[in-house]
């Protein structure tokens, strides 16, 4: 990696805290060259506008909890633990999601809504995503006769997603896990009676 490629990994590193944490509208160029540490013409040498940096923040911290899901759930041999290992994943890491602003796609979501289109575009790209890859568990999982073939591998996978994105909402504003704590022992029970053979 050369200087300037590790300049801007600092910047989006850095920048990617911050826009998590006060949001798209909410971070000031004040508060972004305070907290990474350059001039407004040292950042704006690696990245156009705000835009980009908010853009590229965001992509650095859903890859960040991407790659740390996929670390978990890689490793389960049946589709139903690969989602339930999934889910489980919020939970066990509310604390740190949390510490970090909450969840980057639910912040980016609100955040962006008709004020930043490039950056909406890339959240409905990472819901979209997160969608595809439940489906695809357990489409899997049909093949492999883990999973019942009359489930609905679309719907479930929306419902997934909005059971972990409500509960960690909830669980964020209230400050109680409780609350996302229920939606995965939701989960949970929909994999176990719904998918599970």
């Amino acid at each position: 990696m050369g200087k300037s490629e590790e300049t801007r990994l600092l910047i989006i590193k850095k920048a990617a805290s911050i826009f998590n944490q006060y949001g798209y509208k909410g971070t000031s160029m004040a508060q972004l060259t305070k907290a990474i540490n350059m001039t407004k013409g040292a950042i704006y040498g690696n990245f156009n506008n705000k835009n980009e940096i908010a853009l590229a923040a965001f992509e650095y911290n859903v890859a960040k909890i991407s790659e740390t899901v996929s670390e978990i759930v890689r490793p389960k041999k049946h589709a139903c633990d690969r989602i339930i290992a999934y889910a489980n994943f919020y939970l066990d890491h509310f604390g740190e999601i949390s510490k970090t602003g909450g969840c980057p796609v639910l912040n980016a979501a609100i955040d962006s809504d008709n004020v930043h289109q490039l950056l909406k575009n890339k959240v409905v790209e990472v819901i979209e995503n997160w969608i595809n890859s439940i489906s695809q568990i357990i489409y899997n999982g049909i093949q492999r006769m883990q999973i019942h073939p009359h489930s609905k591998p679309e719907q479930f996978a929306s419902v997934f997603v909005s059971l972990i994105e409500g509960g960690m909402m909830l669980s964020n504003i209230t400050s109680n896990t409780i609350y996302l704590a229920r939606n995965v022992d939701h989960i949970i029970y929909l994999v176990n009676t719904d998918l599970r053979l």
